[in-house]
């Protein structure tokens, strides 16, 4: 019996890159990753909704210096939640990655406000992350004149724990919620698995007994060993993220 195999779009985005489209047979079942769901994307989940999840992208950040080309996060809220109801796309095929949280006042304020509105239009499901300065990334702030939100590689302890705390106090507001992280250790309130888990290969029905979380990624990787990239773009998008970790 061939070993499943999961397909994921994360040297790129899914949403402006389809090349994905033309390998969907290479694979079990596949996890898009995009910050813009757009025709083309909406088109493919739609056909392929049983074996598909989709990771929509939405930190708060769209369409300021952070994330120009990105949609405003109430424009990708209303975008998504429209694609479900009209595509018939499973709700609980999609998640919301709030994925990078920067760790100041306002940072942590900005998430907040998006899990938020997201969990009151019926999602349920969710993913983070704390930003990672990146040597470039630091040097991409420091030339459009933005203050680095902490020293170093990693955010301190004093501010993963500020985060730690609003995602608690949506956890109260909306209890039913999930809330995921992985290669995120140091955060509490979250359920760490990896972006393709067991709990994806359930919903993708596929049955498999040996499933795993030995991902090859990086350190902390909680990921299923049978992923696979769909994607070669290994570069900064269209969207021209700052804080993009592609250099």
């Amino acid at each position: 019996m061939r070993r499943p195999t999961v397909g994921i779009t994360e040297a790129g985005d899914g949403g402006l890159d389809l090349s994905w489209a033309k390998r969907i047979h290479e694979v079990t079942a596949m996890i898009v990753v995009t910050k813009q769901l757009t025709p083309g994307c909406k088109s493919v989940l739609a056909k392929y909704a049983e074996k598909s999840i989709l990771h929509h992208t939405i930190t708060g950040y769209g369409q300021t210096i952070l994330e120009p080309n990105v949609p405003h996060f109430e424009d990708s809220i209303a975008t998504v939640t429209e694609f479900c109801a009209s595509d018939n796309f499973p709700l609980e095929h999609v998640v919301i990655r709030v994925d990078p949280i920067i760790p100041t006042e306002r940072g942590i304020s900005r998430a907040k406000s998006v899990l938020l509105s997201a969990a009151s239009s019926r999602f349920n499901r969710f993913r983070v992350s704390v930003i990672d300065m990146y040597p470039h990334v630091a040097k991409r702030f420091r030339n459009a004149g933005i203050a680095l939100p902490f020293d170093g590689f990693q955010a301190p302890a004093e501010s993963v724990k500020m985060v730690d705390d609003m995602l608690d106090a949506v956890h109260h507001e909306y209890p039913g919620i999930i809330i995921e992280a992985c290669a995120e250790r140091a955060l509490k309130n979250v359920r760490h698995c990896g972006c393709v888990s067991e709990y994806d290969l359930n919903i993708l029905g596929i049955d498999f007994d040996e499933s795993d979380a030995v991902g090859y990624q990086r350190k902390d990787c909680m990921c299923f060993s049978g992923k696979k990239e769909l994607l070669n773009h290994r570069q900064p998008c269209a969207h021209n993220c700052l804080y993009c970790y592609w250099k």
